[in-house]
């Protein structure tokens, strides 16, 4: 904003220091009081815009250095270019602007810019930009907020599944041990049988040993054949039992070990990640709101006052994605809008009013707000659609009528504009 008190610019080139009391935009100088009087009673300049300098000082920078004057050639701006889109001097129009048609007064593009439809179209952009910003700022700090969330879910399930795999584990391993301990017992079990037969067959050939010798000694011959043929018959049954257990494989050495499955064996080649971190995306709840018309601080129409009798023919119809619209040709003469003459435009169905929009330039033309339409519908030759308008508007008083051709139907128009209206503003309100 601007922070200084400007001077007094008369009294200024005066050589007198005065502070300003107020502003002149037309003269991009500041007032006294007293030179301010004169200014407003002067013929050539009451007419001038004048604000108390303490609203000028409110004013930001960037509106305080937009210059009323062009800066190829000093002179103030005289007339407006729609072809090209600019304000031109007096030189611009000869040097750059001789083959342009469509050139308007610059005083009939401003005098009612603070409340055209260009400043309403500005206005709404700028609701609905803001509306978008504060959307996109809770859904991304909706999406933080989830983020955090997703990584402890995250977290809680690589807990579950290291659990999971924990409990699998431990359960095998004690099945494993288990049926360790079972085979161990049943092998020590069957050695523990053969060592008790083995005792007991030791302990008999000690006992036939022992008398052996006191037969050798002290019995008769007769007795000591008698007793040979005896421990012969016991040597012949434990050899036997010897013989049976090689035959029976009781004699081999029994060892136990572990044979690792080879998914076990190959788990560390097998399972290199716990699992992957995925990125993903999705379209989500919230909506943004599209601006019907673009590029709004281009559009500076000028028009004249609308006859009963204007006409535009329909040429054709069109269900666009977004914003159902018919598409129509302008049709030249005395009460034409001053632009676009032979172009294509397209009449839109909006939540707030009917649009003209300009095809290849996206930009509005036209605008008749609902507060301020009597009626719309079929006229009288039933293929004809009109716009009766009660008061002033950006078109003036009146009825504006599009005839259709064969192929169209003004019912259509009838029947998708509560539907439109109804869609958008519930877009607008979510």
């Amino acid at each position: 904003m601007a922070s200084e008190s400007p001077a007094c610019g008369i009294c200024d080139s005066r050589h007198i220091s005065k502070p300003s009391t107020a502003w002149c935009f037309e003269c991009n100088e500041g007032l006294c009081e007293e030179c301010k009087e004169h200014h407003t009673l002067n013929k050539a300049s009451k007419s001038h815009g004048i604000i108390p300098v303490n609203e000028f000082q409110k004013l930001p920078v960037s509106v305080l250095q937009i210059a009323e004057s062009c800066k190829s050639h000093g002179e103030r701006y005289q007339a407006y270019c729609h072809k090209h889109e600019c304000s031109c001097c007096t030189k611009c129009l000869i040097e750059d602007h001789k083959n342009c048609k469509d050139i308007t007064d610059i005083n009939d593009v401003v005098c009612s810019i603070k409340s055209s439809n260009m400043m309403l179209q500005i206005e709404n952009s700028m609701r609905e930009v803001a509306e978008n910003l504060k959307r996109i700022h809770k859904n991304r700090a909706e999406n933080l907020l989830s983020l955090k969330l997703n990584r402890q879910k995250i977290e809680n399930g690589i807990q579950i599944a290291r659990q999971k795999i924990n409990e699998h584990f431990d359960r095998l391993e004690r099945e494993l041990l288990k049926e360790l301990q079972t085979i161990e017992n049943n092998e020590k079990k069957k050695i523990s049988k053969i060592l008790a037969t083995v005792e007991r067959k030791e302990k008999e050939i000690d006992e036939l040993q022992t008398s052996l010798a006191l037969i050798k000694q002290h019995a008769s011959d007769l007795q000591t054949f008698l007793v040979s043929k005896k421990i012969e018959h016991a040597l012949m049954g434990t050899d036997s039992l010897v013989q049976s257990m090689q035959d029976n494989n009781e004699l081999l050495d029994v060892n136990i070990s572990l044979q690792t499955e080879n998914s076990v064996k190959s788990v560390n080649r097998n399972i290199l990640r716990f699992g992957d971190i995925v990125v993903n995306t999705s379209q989500g709840n919230m909506s943004i709101v599209r601006q019907k018309v673009k590029h709004a601080q281009a559009n500076v129409a000028v028009v004249t006052k609308c006859s009963p009798d204007h006409q535009y023919e329909a040429i054709e119809t069109k269900e666009h994605e977004k914003d159902p619209c018919f598409v129509i040709t302008v049709k030249p003469g005395k009460d034409a809008l001053k632009f676009g003459l032979n172009g294509q435009y397209r009449l839109c169905l909006t939540p707030s009013g009917f649009v003209l929009e300009d095809i290849d330039k996206m930009i509005s033309k036209c605008y008749w707000p609902y507060n301020i339409v009597r009626q719309y519908g079929k006229s009288i030759t039933e293929k004809e659609f009109a716009i009766i308008v009660g008061r002033k508007n950006v078109l003036g008083e009146g009825c504006v009528t599009f005839i259709c051709s064969s192929r169209d139907d003004p019912d259509e128009i009838i029947r998708l504009l509560p539907i439109i209206k109804a869609k958008l503003r519930s877009a607008v309100k979510h």
